[in-house]
């Protein structure tokens, strides 16, 4: 994006965000807000923040990429949308107000921190995940995406706790260097670190672990997920004891599409929204640990189109951890989906991962016997590059029908989302009703 167009386009947003807030009578002035950035885990960890609170009495809402939640009500924020734009954030901020909501918990992304959506609120409190890769298509470096993530730190209110993660080497490094002088200008910087954790285990059932001499068990699957509790652990401990927390953790449920079970027998299935190459690393490893004695891990995804092409890189990924990956659709807009996985099987084949058949239609993989795929031992790959809905639904079929007993399957990338974009249309997409319905029709 022209960087002219850009600077013109966060002055707009500036402009709205504050001619907004004006408009619904400056409702952010009677709530504390809570802020979640990160590459991967925002939504997860803001859901344990709003949990934690909610369970310890105190009025609390939600913004988040999956829906905003007001006194139990659950509200839509759209197809892909992260931060509402500056108008419509107002909008459910004046909900939340006239409810008498105390504390308000919002996931950004740095596309919204860049552009100012939320300009005139300043954060109590706010947590980076981590910064990996990724918008490189939008910030061009990530230099340029680390700075606009760290701008929720700036944002910040003096004396206001930020939760950082110093497992996430590169972004400790980079923030020792450049912005050293944080804690003298009033942040109270908490770093939280896995090395702070003892006794840790996991099943398929959740993990458990000692923090601070209080034990924790919680109903969320992969390593992790471990980070994201310590950030929710840093800045909710700000607020209420330890053992409450532990106790609020206890009944926690996993946010739709964030390694959601959908069944665990015979063969394990799980939802997640991994559509980056280090989500989708998380997310393997943690299922190759939990996973039973002879089980395969089978992993179906796709790439958007006209995004960070680094995302790519997944296919390197998959070659590496799981045992069967099927290439299918994520949103390819205006890009040939033939062409995305294309470049998703050249990262693979670096690994030496083995191209068993491309399906290019519904009639193809229809008349295919499918006998030759079910005991596939090696890294293996097939692939869906039919440019419609027809694709991920045949991807998931295919899955189910290659899965035997042990074997865990996970679908990626597309999680909550409510449609699936094929050129300008968004199509109608869910995907849990999509897996429900193929297992069914497979019963």
């Amino acid at each position: 994006m022209n960087k002219y167009f850009k600077k013109l386009k966060n002055v707009i947003h500036s402009i709205q965000g504050v001619a907004a807030e004006v408009y619904y009578g400056l409702p952010y002035k009677n709530m504390k807000f809570i802020a979640v950035t990160g590459t991967d885990g925002k939504t997860t960890t803001t859901l344990m923040i709003y949990h934690i609170l909610l369970k310890n009495g105190f009025k609390v809402a939600y913004l988040s990429t999956i829906s905003a939640k007001i006194n139990g009500v659950e509200y839509d924020t759209g197809f892909h949308v992260t931060t509402p734009d500056p108008w419509v954030l107002p909008k459910y901020l004046k909900i939340m107000n006239d409810a008498g909501v105390e504390f308000v918990v919002l996931e950004t992304t740095s596309q919204g921190l860049e552009q100012n959506r939320a300009i005139m609120i300043p954060f109590d409190a706010s947590v980076i995940t981590n910064i990996k890769s990724d918008h490189l298509d939008y910030h061009v470096t990530w230099e340029n995406y680390a700075n606009a993530k760290f701008k929720i730190v700036k944002k910040t209110r003096d004396g206001g706790v930020v939760a950082i993660n110093e497992d996430d080497k590169k972004v400790f490094e980079w923030i020792k260097k450049n912005f050293s002088d944080v804690k003298a200008r009033g942040k109270i910087i908490n770093w939280f670190s896995q090395k702070e954790v003892q006794d840790f285990s996991q099943s398929i059932d959740g993990i458990t672990f000692t923090y601070g001499g209080q034990k924790f068990d919680v109903p969320v699957i992969g390593e992790f997920n471990l980070s994201n509790i310590l950030a929710a652990i840093k800045i909710t401990q700000k607020y209420i004891g330890l053992e409450r927390i532990a106790k609020a953790l206890l009944d926690f449920k996993t946010p739709k599409g964030r390694m959601e079970i959908v069944q665990k027998v015979p063969y394990t299935i799980v939802i997640d929204f991994a559509h980056t190459p280090n989500a989708l690393e998380h997310a393997l490893n943690s299922l190759i640990q939990v996973k039973r004695n002879g089980g395969r891990i089978i992993c179906v995804y796709g790439c958007a189109g006209q995004r960070d092409k680094d995302r790519r890189k997944m296919g390197e990924v998959s070659a590496r951890l799981a045992d069967i990956t099927i290439l299918t659709a994520e949103d390819p807009r205006d890009e040939n989906l033939k062409d995305i996985n294309d470049e998703i099987l050249t990262h693979a084949k670096k690994s030496g991962a083995m191209l068993l058949k491309r399906f290019s239609n519904r009639k193809e993989f229809l008349d295919t016997n499918l006998d030759e795929f079910k005991n596939i031992s090696k890294p293996a790959f097939l692939a869906f590059d039919e440019d419609n809905t027809n694709s991920r639904e045949d991807a998931i079929e295919l899955a189910l029908k290659l899965a035997k007993k042990d074997d865990i399957i996970i679908f990626t990338g597309k999680a909550h989302e409510q449609s699936l974009a094929f050129g300008a249309t968004e199509f109608p997409w869910d995907e849990n009703g999509r897996v429900k319905k193929a297992l069914s029709k497979s019963e």
